[in-house]
C-alpha cells in the first residue's frame, strides 16, 4: 500500500493527487493508494481520500504502508523518517497558492541534500522517482532523546527529591 499524507494545511494540494491519480490509472502504481487528503478536495474511484486520521489510525497506515508520498511538511517527513519508511516528499507552493510562502522548499532541501527523503517536484516527474524509489536506502535522521522532556523530567526529579 502506498500511503500519500498531504497534511492538515487549510489550502487545497491538488497537484500531487491529479500525478498520482493518472499514475495508478496507467498501471505505472499498481498498490492500492490511501490518501489522507485534509482539506483538499478531490474524487477518484481508484484511491482512498480520507480527510483525516487520529493519531493511532495514522501511525498505523505509516507502518502498514511500502511507500510514503507526502508534502513537505516536517511532521509527515518525520514521522515516514522515525518509521524506516521510504519518503517520497513534494513541497506546497505559493505560485500555485497551495501555500502561502516556499518553506516547504527548505525543508525538503535539507531532508533531500542529506539523503533522507526522495524529492518530486510534481512536474511530470513521478515515474522517475517512483523507479529510484524501489532501491533507494535512506540516509534516515539523527533522532535523539527529546531534550525539553528530558529537562522538565530532571526538573520535576529534583522538586520531587527536594519535597522528601
Amino acid at each position: 500500500m502506498i500511503f500519500v499524507v498531504l497534511g492538515t494545511w487549510e489550502m487545497s494540494f491538488r497537484r500531487p493527487l491529479i500525478e498520482i491519480d493518472a499514475a495508478v490509472e496507467s498501471g505505472l502504481i499498481t498498490d492500492s493508494v490511501v490518501v489522507q487528503c485534509g482539506n483538499t478536495k478531490y474524487s477518484s474511484s481508484r484511491m482512498q481520500m480520507v480527510p483525516f486520521f487520529g493519531k493511532d489510525e495514522l501511525e498505523r497506515l505509516y507502518d502498514d504502508a511500502r511507500l510514503i508520498i507526502c508534502q513537505a511538511g516536517v511532521g509527515s517527513i518525520m514521522l515516514g523518517l522515525r518509521k524506516r519508511k521510504t519518503v517520497i516528499a513534494i513541497a506546497r507552493l505559493a505560485k500555485f497558492d497551495e501555500h502561502i510562502d516556499d518553506h516547504q522548499l527548505e525543508i525538503l532541501n535539507v531532508f533531500s541534500r542529506t539523503g533522507a527523503v526522495l524529492t518530486w517536484t510534481g512536474a511530470g516527474d513521478l515515474a522517475t522517482v517512483l523507479r529510484r524509489s524501489e532501491s533507494f536506502v535512506s540516509a534516515g535522521y539523527p533522532f535523539g532523546p527529546e531534550k525539553i522532556s528530558h529537562e522538565i523530567l530532571q526538573y520535576l526529579g529534583a522538586q520531587i527529591r527536594s519535597a522528601d
